[in-house]
């Protein structure tokens, strides 16, 4: 069976059952492949590639880690349509699952236009930083295409850079509105990512796995993972204890970012394995 037919009908079977789709997503997309350490499924946000072109980042993707899932950042499909990023995917063995990050406003047309998008390219989640008068609209239409939206924390000061301030936003409205738990930024705004995870559990679709640490001058720099405050064991133990099923990006935002990814996945790999 098609794999983008097999995820969508999951899909809809597992949304009908609990009224959240990143579950469903998550476990359509479960493999044997490399990526998926002891039931995890790791991916990339291309973001982490940001300086190479579309075609060497699916390149370092598949060749160098590994990673045959991704959360795609827009700038990388400039120039490209749906089709020719379809061919392009397919060659790297690598599968397109989610987009962003990506605005939403109150403008039920112009929101319709990335959802379409999202079903052109077979993707199940938008990482978004939606207006606050946003989510009406969005609720017609993740319910619609049965695409989540998940709002991206971003930091301190960031109108979505607090976890509370997230929940009572979305508490009323789809439960196909959740979180993508940019755990760096959590950090960075003295949160805790894995008390996101508890309190959006039910309603996280995605995972953008992030560390900063601070330097002599007391400000945040990117990081492996497990090098700053992020908890790479509780992390993983958190991850396996409640089967998460969505899915997981790494990103990082310094230099070498292939080596630092590798490092990151290593840890990960590791934790899950202890765990």
């Amino acid at each position: 069976m098609n794999n983008s037919i097999h995820s969508r009908r999951r899909f809809l079977k597992y949304s009908a059952a609990v009224a959240f789709a990143g579950v469903a997503v998550g476990r359509a997309l479960e493999s044997d492949a490399a990526d998926s350490p002891a039931g995890l499924t790791l991916g990339l946000q291309s973001y982490t590639l940001r300086s190479m072109s579309f075609d060497k980042m699916l390149e370092a993707m598949s060749k160098d880690l590994d990673l045959h899932q991704v959360e795609l950042f827009p700038q990388h499909l400039i120039g490209l349509s749906p089709g020719q990023s379809l061919e392009k995917l397919k060659s790297a063995g690598v599968k397109a699952v989610s987009y962003g990050v990506i605005g939403f406003n109150k403008n039920d047309d112009d929101n319709r236009k990335k959802f379409e998008f999202a079903k052109s390219m077979g993707m199940t989640n938008l990482s978004c930083d939606p207006d606050p008068d946003a989510f009406d609209s969005l609720d017609k239409l993740t319910e619609e295409y049965k695409i989540t939206a998940s709002i991206h924390d971003h930091g301190p000061g960031h109108r979505w850079g607090k976890i509370d301030v997230i929940e009572k936003a979305i508490k009323d409205h789809s439960k196909l509105i959740g979180l993508c738990n940019d755990t760096g930024h959590f950090i960075r705004a003295g949160e805790d990512p894995l008390r996101a995870c508890e309190v959006f559990k039910d309603r996280m679709p995605a995972m953008h796995l992030k560390d900063f640490k601070k330097d002599e001058k007391g400000n945040y720099e990117d990081c492996v993972l497990g090098d700053g405050s992020f908890p790479v064991e509780k992390m993983a133990k958190w991850l396996l204890d409640n089967k998460y099923a969505g899915s997981l990006f790494i990103e990082y935002e310094g230099g070498d970012p292939v080596n630092a990814t590798k490092k990151s996945l290593d840890r990960l790999k590791a934790a899950a394995a202890k765990a």
